[in-house]
């Protein structure tokens, strides 16, 4: 997973919602839904929740 992802991540595991954390990262919310999709993709997850309890499992965040 590269840095940003990792990044993204950690922010995915908070409370802010999708547009509030576009904002925090200074980015459109297309492009936080892009990381979101590839971040689910290699943790082989669906949804936001699952990923935040699988990428916790592995030590990612």
């Amino acid at each position: 997973m590269s840095e940003r992802e990792l990044h993204v991540l950690r922010f995915l595991a908070t409370e802010l919602t999708g547009p509030q954390i576009a904002r925090e990262l200074c980015v459109s919310l297309n492009t936080l839904r892009t990381h979101s999709r590839h971040i689910f993709g290699k943790l082989n997850v669906h949804s936001r929740s699952v990923a935040v309890s699988h990428a916790a499992q592995l030590g990612l965040i």
